[in-house]
């Protein structure tokens, strides 16, 4: 019996050109060490890692940023689904597509509408107009680190089906707000708060094994 290697595509959007980066990742050759994924223009690139506890570790650039953001996934999930977004905190945009090709063309050309209408409605010609200039990761993200963690504690829970809303709609991401991070339902709006605006009380939240939005 022949067994088929885990594989998968990912693409992100390069901040500096606009063109849309593609790679073709293995299993084999991602243990092997760092896999970067670089733009043709020299300047932006995506580095995918596996951390010491198996996981998969990803930095991306950020579209609106201009910077790299940081997500950790586990394998089952950076292989195993059709389609994984990940998106930018800061903006709730889709930046990074993992999946198969088909699926990522699908979402890459969906989120190219969404970025055409944004530039309309701010009534910006370019790309450059809408992004931040010199500015820190730091300033953009109040706690990169802390997103990071609470991001793979959802996405394992949603992974997991233990993740519920009134829609019942099955995929949810996350955003900043004032009182920490909020995990919302795209389709019904519902939403879960998670206090995070002390270190201890992130950690936590770790031990959750369900969440129900409302």
């Amino acid at each position: 019996m022949v067994i088929e290697p885990l594989k998968t595509h990912i693409a992100y959007r390069c901040p500096d050109c606009g063109t849309v980066v593609y790679g073709f990742v293995g299993k084999f050759a991602l243990s092997a060490g760092l896999i970067r994924l670089k733009c043709h223009c020299g300047n932006s690139a995506a580095d995918i890692t596996v951390t010491q506890d198996g996981k998969v570790r990803l930095s991306v650039p950020c579209l609106f940023c201009r910077q790299n953001h940081s997500f950790v996934v586990s394998q089952s999930i950076f292989f195993g689904r059709d389609i994984f977004l990940l998106n930018c905190p800061y903006s709730n945009m889709d930046i990074c597509f993992i999946g198969e090709k088909e699926k990522c063309d699908e979402q890459i050309d969906r989120t190219a509408e969404e970025l055409a209408q944004l530039l309309t409605n701010l009534e910006a010609e370019k790309l450059s107009d809408i992004q931040p200039q010199d500015v820190d990761e730091e300033e953009v993200l109040p706690d990169p680190t802390v997103y990071d963690a609470m991001r793979f504690l959802v996405k394992e829970l949603e992974y997991d089906g233990n993740i519920d809303c009134p829609c019942h709609g099955g995929s949810y991401e996350l955003r900043f707000c004032r009182e920490g991070i909020q995990v919302y339902c795209p389709t019904c709006g519902a939403t879960h708060t998670f206090d995070t605006r002390a270190e201890a009380a992130a950690e936590a939240y770790l031990d959750t094994d369900s969440i129900t939005l409302s």
